[in-house]
């Protein structure tokens, strides 16, 4: 009785709350004016963000940088944008994407939980369009 208890909660909670993000309960998370970003994994030194449907973002020197952060760059995949660039980067599972732009984030906070601004662009084009995050704290 106690084990059926313990579900039925489960399940009443489950359905209640249905919009909090299970992957994301310990996770760095932020909003931006689009979209949630979300910090997912450490690969060697770059940290691998991911925001939408699919998109993810590849940021240089930031893998287990977690105080006194500062400036970093990057880029941003996705599978489809406004843009088809001439080149590829690496985006989902390794898999090759012509949809992506660079990243450049300047950390306004150095500790976790920190705001920060980003400039992103289409393809290697100089970044110029701002993007804000600020972090969502449960």
């Amino acid at each position: 009785m106690k084990n059926n208890s313990f579900l039925l909660i489960f399940a009443f909670l489950t359905c209640t709350f249905p919009f909090i993000p299970q992957r994301a309960l310990g996770d760095e998370v932020w909003s931006t004016e689009e979209y949630d970003v979300i910090y997912q994994e450490d690969r060697n030194r770059t940290a691998i963000w991911s925001y939408g449907r699919d998109g993810l973002i590849f940021i240089d020197g930031l893998a287990g940088v977690y105080t006194n952060r500062g400036s970093y760059t990057g880029y941003w995949v996705q599978n489809s944008s406004s843009l088809r660039c001439d080149t590829y980067r690496e985006g989902a599972n390794g898999k090759p994407t012509y949809h992506w732009g660079r990243f450049a984030i300047t950390f306004i906070d150095p500790d976790f939980p920190s705001r920060w601004h980003a400039h992103i662009s289409l393809c290697d084009r100089e970044p110029s369009i701002p993007l804000n995050g600020k972090p969502v704290t449960r």
